[in-house]
């Protein structure tokens, strides 16, 4: 608790004087420091022309961006271990393919829900059967694909996150699927 210049003691804050004035005015020193800082950009220069020059500073920033990822990408690329087992001796995949899809609980959940996704689609009308089949082999076809260049290039840490976020999607669609009935009954 703070003492009022009356002596008081003050105990809440409704207590405190509402209105009170500052004891000198602030401005014209804020003024002054304001007129004294140094114009920025080149002395006697426009004023336009610092503005024109701090415009091209996030592009130059962003064109540096691009030539530093550019660099990694090729010191990537020709540091990178070679595979040294083509996909053709490796149709397992098992060292691509990342060891959560392997998983054996994994493999047996999505045959399960296959065989109950297949069930769904015969009982669905033929345009409707035929969009969802269209959506799942697309799905089906880009995790062949993304395994494939695991297969050419298996440390890919990209390629593995693609294939892991592929195949989740892949059984999201498959649940969506199984489900879509049973809103209806």
């Amino acid at each position: 608790m703070t003492d009022q210049p009356s002596g008081r003691r003050v105990h809440r804050i409704e207590e405190l004087a509402q209105n009170v004035p500052p004891t000198r005015d602030l401005w014209l020193a804020i003024s002054a420091a304001i007129e004294a800082e140094p114009r920025q950009g080149v002395v006697g220069a426009p004023a336009h022309t610092a503005a024109r020059r701090s415009r091209w500073i996030p592009a130059a920033g962003m064109a540096a961006a691009v030539a530093l990822v550019t660099l990694g990408v090729f010191l990537g690329r020709v540091f990178a271990p070679v595979a040294t087992a083509p996909v053709a001796q490796n149709p397992g995949m098992a060292d691509v393919i990342p060891a959560a899809l392997r998983d054996a609980n994994y493999r047996k959940e999505r045959d399960a829900l296959l065989v109950e996704v297949q069930n769904r689609l015969n009982a669905m009308p033929v345009a409707e059967r035929d969009k969802v089949a269209s959506s799942l082999a697309t799905l089906r076809r880009s995790i062949g694909e993304i395994e494939a260049a695991l297969g050419r290039d298996p440390a890919n840490a990209l390629l593995q996150e693609l294939l892991v976020n592929s195949c989740q999607e892949e059984m999201r669609a498959l649940t969506a699927v199984r489900d879509s009935g049973s809103q209806e009954t």
